[in-house]
């Protein structure tokens, strides 16, 4: 994705969390082709260092584009018995926490 693209889905999604719209995209967990893409490493350096300041639209787009990560790592334990929903809710409650708890200055 090119810089001035992510920066305009930023955008995007400051505009509708401001707006208090949800965006239309819905990603179903059961297709890997449906997740968004994973962020560059450039772009998740950018949202990283939003993050201390409350951005909401920062928060928003590392969860989403880490999904991808919480669906290859349920998919491990697929054969404990547990199903794979349930994994993935847990591991994207997860996420969740990881993203509001991250400190960037913390090394």
């Amino acid at each position: 994705m090119t810089k001035l693209k992510f920066y305009l889905v930023y955008l995007w999604y400051k505009v509708l969390l401001k707006l208090g719209i949800k965006t239309d995209e819905i990603y179903y967990i059961g297709g890997s082709e449906a997740l968004p893409p994973p962020l560059t490493k450039e772009e998740e350096e950018v949202l990283l260092n939003k993050l201390p300041k409350g951005d909401q639209a920062a928060r928003s787009l590392l969860i989403e584009r880490n999904l991808r990560l919480v669906v290859y790592i349920a998919r491990k334990f697929e054969n404990t018995g547990i199903n794979i929903e349930d994994l993935i809710s847990i591991g994207t409650i997860g996420l969740i926490k990881a993203v509001n708890t991250f400190n960037p200055e913390k090394k």
